[in-house]
């Protein structure tokens, strides 16, 4: 694999996702980010800063075809360089219908069944 493509792997972009703001332990990340992944359980995100694992954000999002900005709660659970693999905390019905729902349209699988 040559330099770099593994982070183009990773940064699929299949949703056209905006991040609006993100705000880790309470403070405001000021900067640049791009999510290279979503799914009913959490997001992908590239951020050029030193975050640590189980980290608490808030982060603020629109889904395509959608100009309501979505707010999240979410833990850092995973990193690898500057990217950050954060899981969804207490989604509510209507966050987790419209993120299921942005997928689906996105040709992207659901997530299997924990039952």
């Amino acid at each position: 694999m040559n330099p770099g493509q593994e982070t183009v792997k990773w940064l699929k972009f299949q949703l056209d996702v905006r991040l609006v703001a993100i705000s880790v332990n309470n403070k405001p990340y000021q900067g640049t980010s791009r999510v290279g992944h979503i799914s009913e359980s959490g997001i992908g995100i590239m951020i050029p800063a030193n975050l640590k694992k189980h980290d608490l954000a808030v982060l603020e999002f629109t889904l395509p075809s959608s100009s309501q900005v979505m707010q999240v709660k979410a833990i850092m659970r995973s990193r690898t360089g500057f990217r950050y693999w954060f899981e969804f905390q207490n989604l509510s019905d209507v966050q987790l219908k419209a993120i299921q729902r942005a997928c689906l349209d996105a040709g992207i699988p659901p997530a299997p069944s924990s039952k």
